[in-house]
């Protein structure tokens, strides 16, 4: 955990992100009921800001005290929780939104189904393994979606939206896979 976490904080150091939150949170957010979210891999806080401006409670997890202390002019309701990943377990029921943006921890995915509650919206963007001139990723497979991967592990989920396609952000190109999907209320409406 002190390597991975020197390793993120080095990186966060030197790294002048963006403050836009993700185009895929933008554009879903709102079919989630409000209440608590929680970012996973929040990094410093960009797509936690945006939605704790949006009326969330939002839990900000990272392993990287450096990317959360940089979250500055933090809402009351945007909490910080530095915390590894590898350890860090989703509480069942907990959170009406759950947002994974280019984070790829596979043993979390059944946590992340049993965190949303009745009607909760899962948001997740990540890599994917892809090749040719355009081709801008992880070189890390473990860190990289197969094809129709993230579809078939979030299928007991209502998919909203699915895609694999090529993304462009900060004039960067990157294959990455995209679900939206919800948990199914336990009242049909």
């Amino acid at each position: 955990m002190k390597r991975d976490r020197a390793r993120w904080n080095a990186k966060h150091r030197r790294k002048t992100g963006g403050s836009a939150p993700a185009a895929v949170i933008r554009r879903f957010w709102r079919h989630a009921p409000g209440g608590r979210a929680l970012d996973i891999a929040a990094g410093t806080g960009r797509n936690a800001r945006y939605l704790a401006a949006q009326g969330f409670r939002v839990d900000a997890v990272d392993i990287s005290d450096v990317a959360l202390g940089s979250i500055t002019d933090r809402p009351p309701n945007l909490r910080p929780v530095c915390a590894d990943l590898e350890s860090f377990d989703i509480r069942p029921g907990t959170y009406s939104l759950i947002v994974n943006i280019r984070f790829l921890k596979r043993r979390l995915f059944p946590q992340i189904i049993a965190g949303l509650v009745p009607g909760g919206l899962l948001i997740f963007e990540s890599y994917l393994a892809g090749s040719g001139p355009d081709y801008c990723a992880p070189s890390c497979r473990d860190y990289l979606l197969g094809s129709n991967e993230l579809l078939h592990a979030f299928l007991p989920l209502h998919i909203l939206f699915y895609r694999e396609a090529l993304l462009m952000e900060g004039g960067r190109p990157f294959y990455a896979a995209t679900l939206v999907a919800a948990r199914e209320s336990l009242i049909p409406s």
